[in-house]
């Protein structure tokens, strides 16, 4: 896919080229336009903010009393971005706070109903994606423990990766 395409500027921003970077023999990108044609494999390999098990109530569903009563819902996310300043400054500011998604993530569930929970992951990870410019990519885990299907099962989900 070509720059044009993705809305890529043609030449990184002088000094993203080093700022963006961890080292080269790890294999990891080297500048935000590498990144950004990154495939989900090799963006694993980037420093990562987690966030496993939060749990929102919310009105989504295929059934009209799914979205009328609502049902639990089991959210994980993988915030790939560089924690290397945060690290060495012990600064907040210069990583994603953790307690911030999930408020994110809880309110954006409650505040939004969607049929599918194909829909729900992928316009969450697009508002996480634009609330937090420092993301490189996000992993979403929507699990629903309640699922109407009529058999007993632990839950059923989706999970996805969106680069930017």
């Amino acid at each position: 896919m070509d720059d044009e395409k993705k809305g890529l500027p043609e030449d990184t921003s002088r000094g993203e080229e080093t700022g963006l970077a961890h080292h080269a023999k790890a294999g990891l990108p080297m500048s935000r336009r590498e990144l950004a044609l990154t495939d989900p494999e090799r963006l694993a390999l980037a420093d990562k903010v987690t966030i496993e098990g939060l749990e929102v109530f919310a009105n989504h569903g295929v059934y009209a009393a799914e979205r009328e009563l609502g049902q639990k819902f089991v959210v994980s996310a993988v915030l790939y971005t560089s924690l290397r300043a945060a690290g060495l400054d012990d600064d907040l500011d210069r990583s994603v706070d953790y307690g911030e998604a999930c408020h994110l993530i809880d309110e954006f569930l409650r505040t939004h109903t969607f049929k599918l929970i194909e829909a729900a992951a992928e316009a969450l990870a697009a508002e996480l994606l634009s609330r937090y410019p420092q993301l490189f990519g996000v992993k979403l885990s929507i699990r629903k423990p309640w699922a109407p299907i009529g058999l007993p099962l632990a839950s059923a989900g989706v999970e996805i990766i969106r680069t930017r």
